[in-house]
């Protein structure tokens, strides 16, 4: 009986493969490891060199920077220059080098970055990791009309990086932890951005400038809160404001609390600014998260210049609101015309709010929310104040809403919440 072939079994061997899937299959290993394969065959010798993704992982046996550095230098000189790259890897997240403290070199990332950009990459990501100080990245400004997709992490960026007016494909921008310290990140084509971790610097306000965000999430960043310029495509936000936010105040819920000696509002004269820093940037989008801890005072303070928020539905706000009468929560809701949904989250440890001067002066009078169907309130199981939402009265916490008169729906939805 003549034995079946390949074919006719199902069965492929990975010689049987053409050039192009061979290269993707070198592609998922680390750039090293791909060069390795140029020794399984002659076939195989060149493979690694046009490799579509390009994964430069220090922790796969390099024992120095130095000899990191010797490495990728020969790699990116006898890669083919004509291979066009999907994307480009360099992760150093957590990676300990022998003797590191006692080598001068720092990893040649600018080099591997200009690479990437030269051959045409659509996604970057570049993530390290090096303990106390975060390593800086060039100040020199990425050109490429084909990135798509950039993501950052733990390290230290400064103006001309974050000038992205030279990418015009940029949709997906992504922070996470390391050191913004720049005037202005700006952008006409970055859609989704995300923001996590970061710090900012404590003398100025970082300014946003991405008109055609559609999504923004902004979260327990430390240092001065950005200025968000307008974003009149945004569709959804979140923005969570951590103790680690310089904007804070230990003895007033709206800062500037008179005391000199006051480590975080009496220091921060210098970078503070009429108008909203935040909320006038929020105020088109439709589905709405304001998070912040009990001393952050920035959300607060940007209610006095309240913007109408004409497209927002549903709105998520922790216990910053929480003074004797919520009239913050009120006067966001009366910009807020068209909302449907409300959640308030509340956490686990009640907050132990300063009361302000009109704290106890009697809110406008109660109005008809037209939109208005569900109050959803999530908290800890068991807590005791889910009560006082539920009263009625004028006078008890939320009465400036009145439930049952506009036949409002409460939901009461008892879990742990962060």
């Amino acid at each position: 009986m003549r034995k079946m072939s390949a074919a006719s079994s199902g069965r492929v061997k990975i010689g049987d493969l053409p050039d192009d899937l061979l290269r993707r299959v070198v592609s998922l290993l680390s750039a090293r490891q791909a060069v390795q394969t140029s020794a399984l065959s002659r076939r195989w010798r060149h493979l690694w060199r046009s490799a579509p993704l390009l994964q430069i992982l220090p922790n796969d046996g390099f024992r120095t920077v130095r000899g990191l550095n010797e490495f990728a230098k020969h790699l990116l000189l006898l890669r083919d220059r004509a291979a066009l790259l999907d994307a480009c890897v360099i992760n150093f997240d957590f990676c300990e080098f022998e003797s590191y403290q006692d080598l001068p070199d720092d990893p040649d990332v600018g080099l591997w970055l200009r690479h990437a950009v030269s051959c045409q990459a659509q996604w970057i990501r570049v993530e390290i990791y090096v303990e106390d100080d975060p390593l800086c990245l060039p100040d020199l400004p990425l050109v490429s009309k084909h990135l798509r997709v950039l993501e950052l992490k733990y390290v230290k960026i400064k103006d001309s990086l974050v000038d992205f007016s030279g990418c015009p494909a940029l949709e997906h921008l992504k922070f996470w932890g390391g050191f913004i310290h720049a005037h202005t990140i700006s952008s006409p084509s970055v859609k989704h951005m995300i923001m996590d971790g970061c710090g900012f610097n404590r003398k100025f306000r970082t300014r946003i400038s991405v008109p055609s965000l559609i999504s923004l999430q902004l979260k327990h960043f430390w240092g001065a809160t950005p200025f968000l310029e307008d974003m009149p495509l945004l569709v959804t936000a979140s923005v969570s404001l951590s103790d680690d936010c310089r904007d804070r105040c230990v003895n007033t819920e709206f800062g500037k609390c008179g005391d000199p000696g006051c480590f975080d509002c009496g220091a921060n004269k210098v970078i503070d600014c009429d108008g909203c820093v935040l909320l006038q940037g929020l105020s088109g989008t439709s589905t709405l998260e304001l998070k912040a801890e009990s001393r952050v005072f920035m959300f607060r303070r940007d209610l006095r210049w309240c913007p109408m928020f004409s497209k927002l539905k549903t709105l998520l706000v922790n216990e910053w609101f929480m003074n004797s009468n919520m009239s913050e929560l009120a006067c966001l809701l009366e910009h807020a015309p068209l909302v449907e949904k409300i959640t308030l989250q509340l956490s686990t440890e009640p907050y132990n709010f300063v009361e302000i001067e009109d704290s106890d002066k009697p809110l406008k009078q109660a109005f008809p929310f037209k939109n208005l169907k569900i109050v959803e309130i999530k908290c800890h199981e068991g807590d005791e104040r889910v009560n006082s939402f539920k009263d009625p009265e004028p006078k008890q916490r939320f009465g400036f809403l009145p439930m049952k008169k506009w036949g409002l729906q409460m939901i009461d939805v008892s879990e742990r919440v962060e």
